[in-house]
This record gives C-alpha cells, sequence and structure tokens, in this order.
C-alpha cells in the first residue's frame, strides 16, 4: 500500500449525520444500521472522515449530484478488516480466492421496475433498455470501455425482470423504510444473485442517482441491492451521469469497492494499491488533477469508483479486480 499517515476516526455525530452512510455526490451505497444487516459486526461509533451532506449541495456541484448525501455506508473499522489487503494479493488469490471462484462466474439478475403513477412515472424502463443497460455493464465489467479497464471474471445474465405499480416505492427515498419493504417484498436469489431496482430515489428537488450495499453486510439478506435512478440509466434525464456507468458503479460497491476517494489523502485510502489517493470526489474530467500531491499518481478521475461524469469513467485497476474476487470468494460464493 502507499503510505500514509494514520487516519483519525471521528464520531458519525460529528458530521452532523442523521444516518450511517458516506457522502452520496454520484452514486449510493448505503445500509441503516450495521446491527440491522447479516455480516455487520459492530455497531457505527466511528467513521473515517468524508464530506457532509451540505458540502454536496454547494452550487458548484451538479444538480443530479447535490441530493446523494452519502454514496456507501459510514465506512467502520469493521467494514476496513471485511477484506483487507493482504488478502487480496497475487499468493493470497493463488491459495485463497482461485480454488473458490471458476474463471467466469456468471451473476443472476432480477431486475425491479417500480412504477409511479404520473405521467412518464407509468412505464418508466421497458426490456429493451434492460437489456441496454447490462449491455453496458457487461462491457465495463469485461474491460471494454477502456484501454486501461482491468478486465473481471463476471458475467451478468438477467434472471426475471418484474413490473410493481406503487407510488410510494417509486419515491422512495435511499434505504428508508419505504425502500426497505419494497426490497423485502420483491427480493429475489441468494447471495450470488443482483437484484437491481428501478425507480426514482430522493428528496424532491434533491435526487438521489443511486445506492447499494455492500456484500459483508447484506450478502444473502432481502435487504441486498443496488437501485438506480431511472433518470441515471441510459436514455434517463440525469444529463451527463445517464450513460449507464451509475450502474457500473453501483454494483462496484456490491462487489466490494470503496470510492477511489476514500479516507481522503491520509491513512490507508481505498484497501487498493494501484488507485492514487484523492482528497475528494471529481465532479466532471479534470485531467491533470491532483489532490494529494504528496503520495504519488494522479486523481483517478477516470476510475468507475470515483464520482466523475459517466463520459470520463472508463476503467476497474487490477488491484479493484483482485479486491472484488477476494469479497465475491468470501461473501458471495457460499463459502463463508
Amino acid at each position: 500500500m502507499r503510505p500514509r499517515r494514520t487516519l483519525a476516526l471521528v464520531a458519525a455525530a460529528a458530521l452532523g449525520l442523521t444516518t450511517p452512510t458516506l457522502p452520496l455526490a454520484a452514486h449510493a451505497s448505503a445500509t441503516t444500521d450495521l446491527s440491522a444487516v447479516s455480516g455487520a459486526g459492530a455497531s457505527a461509533v466511528s467513521v473515517v472522515p468524508c464530506l457532509t451532506g451540505a458540502a454536496l449541495r454547494d452550487q458548484d456541484v451538479p444538480v443530479w449530484r447535490r441530493g446523494q448525501l452519502e454514496d456507501t455506508p459510514t465506512i467502520t473499522e469493521t467494514d476496513l478488516r471485511a477484506v483487507v489487503p493482504s488478502e487480496t494479493t497475487r499468493r493470497s488469490m493463488r491459495a485463497e480466492v482461485e480454488p473458490v471462484l471458476p474463471s467466469r462466474v456468471t451473476v443472476p439478475v432480477y431486475v425491479h421496475v417500480i412504477k409511479g403513477t404520473h405521467p412518464r412515472e407509468r412505464n418508466p424502463f421497458g426490456p429493451k433498455r434492460v437489456a441496454q443497460a447490462l449491455r453496458i455493464l457487461n462491457n465495463a465489467f469485461a474491460g471494454g470501455q477502456g484501454a486501461q479497464n482491468a478486465p473481471t471474471r463476471y458475467t451478468f445474465e438477467l434472471e426475471r425482470t418484474d413490473y410493481t405499480k406503487r407510488d410510494g416505492w417509486y419515491h422512495a427515498y435511499n434505504n428508508g423504510p419505504r425502500d426497505d419493504r419494497m426490497k423485502r417484498a420483491l427480493h429475489r436469489g441468494g447471495a450470488d444473485a443482483l437484484n437491481l431496482y428501478l425507480n426514482r430515489g430522493g428528496e424532491d428537488g434533491l435526487p438521489v442517482l443511486g445506492w447499494a450495499r455492500f456484500p459483508w453486510r447484506a450478502a444473502g439478506t432481502e435487504l441486498d441491492h443496488v437501485s438506480i435512478n431511472v433518470d441515471a440509466m441510459p436514455g434517463g434525464l440525469a444529463r451527463g451521469y445517464n450513460s449507464g456507468d451509475t450502474l457500473v458503479h453501483e454494483v462496484g460497491h456490491w462487489m466490494g469497492l470503496f470510492h477511489t476517494f476514500q479516507g481522503g489523502c491520509e491513512g490507508s485510502g481505498d484497501l487498493v494499491v494501484d488507485t492514487a489517493a484523492e482528497a475528494q470526489p471529481e465532479f466532471d474530467c479534470t485531467e491533470g488533477r491532483d489532490t494529494c500531491p504528496d503520495d504519488p499518481g494522479l486523481d483517478p478521475i477516470h476510475n468507475f469508483m470515483d464520482y466523475s461524469l459517466d463520459a470520463c469513467m472508463t476503467e476497474f485497476t487490477a488491484g479493484q479486480v483482485r479486491r472484488m474476487d477476494t469479497a465475491f470468494a468470501q461473501y458471495r460464493s457460499g463459502r463463508s
């Protein structure tokens, strides 16, 4: 890992957060209470310092980013221990992961499209658009979005698409009571199955592009999910963020990845050795950006786990792929 100073942990209350989550500026993966989800471990009494919701509502932040108070659960020491760097080395992969995972892993996908009651909400995402979104997801995970996009072993295969008309669920806020009820009612499959929910989450005037849960917090439970705002899907209204990469980003969280800006310039960052440290999210595509000049490497603005514009996000690193493999073997393969 790159050398960094020890990261001080602060209480969640110090950040003014009402739920244990991390900055959700462009995408989101969140959980409400560590003790409420399988595999959570300790309660969220301390968190890695991160941007607050107020910071993300600044006028310099794109409107589609401002509503996302958090992108992942509040990161606790339990989260940082869930998949540690020593478990993602090539030696560990050969000994622990490759015997568990086949060379190709097919992930069954259950798509749950939620319909509202107003115009444009009654048929928000049809079968052709579902197929298009999965093609984009598979292309990214196959290494097809750019020359630096490391390929993975995962293929996402549609198992079933269902449609539910319920206005409260259509507008359910990320990981709120209605959101949880929806997922408990519709979830299908086991720990290895991706349940993808498509609705229009977020408060009025503060749309949320997406949210999900880490595998060690939810794998095998009814709350295991990826949720995407229909406007962040291909053809949606979230200009700049409607090419499909919000889905790639959120599935990255579902597979066990933190943000590239996790922990800022301090501590051990996202626990991936080949992603450069980053002080804060990138909301555009600023080439040559270097917010941690004391650490080697420019900001990873092209990484799927940043908050850049969709057109800018084109890659996973080899280290991120190893981390995904390790997390999948531990939490989604049936080994744990």
